[in-house]
């Protein structure tokens, strides 16, 4: 298990966009992660507040991931009222019906995949993106898709009405990166 999920950027972020997304849900929510890596997020959305989530359903394509998000979400995957489910899916290839079923689509991984998957999704769909001005041809970072700057995140992945956008700096004196982050309907 990589623990980097754990780190403070990656909490950080998380906790970030809960605190930013959740004045924005619907009243009852069936959110769709794509690039759930561990589905951390769903864990931290669920326990925040379990009332609002009627599903929420993490995508990774690795398989691995998978099976740790589900044993990091267990208490939340039993019982009668489940509340995430977790799945091994390649996002890049899932279909607009396949996403027309969630009311909130969240990916917190968009520079780690190719942007074709922003056009399956609906325009009355409620949309937070996450990304980071991480610029490297460092195979360990998996940047596919580099967005340097908010002005270039903000128009490879354009949304009819923006409810947020922010950037939060991250300054560990050996790395500097600057999260972004848009919520907004498509």
């Amino acid at each position: 298990m990589d623990m980097t999920a754990f780190s403070h950027g990656q909490t950080q972020s998380k906790l970030w966009l809960c605190e930013q997304l959740e004045p924005h849900l619907p009243k009852i929510s069936q959110v769709i992660i794509l690039g759930s890596w561990y589905n951390v997020l769903g864990y931290m959305l669920t326990c925040r507040n379990p009332k609002k989530y009627n599903l929420i359903l993490g995508v990774d394509k690795n398989p691995e991931y998978i099976e740790i998000a589900d044993k990091i979400n267990n208490g939340w995957m039993i019982g009668d009222d489940i509340k995430i489910r977790n799945t091994c899916r390649d996002v890049e290839t899932l279909g607009s019906d396949y996403l027309a079923g969630y009311n909130v689509v969240i990916n917190t991984s968009v520079e780690h995949m190719n942007p074709s998957w922003y056009e399956k999704i609906s325009s009355d769909q409620l949309v937070c993106l996450q990304s980071s001005n991480m610029v490297t041809a460092d195979p360990n970072w998996n940047i596919v898709d580099p967005n340097p700057t908010m002005g270039e995140f903000k128009s490879k992945y354009p949304m009819s009405q923006i409810l947020f956008e922010g950037e939060k700096v991250f300054d560990y004196g050996h790395l500097v990166y600057t999260r972004y982050m848009i919520i907004g309907r498509k």
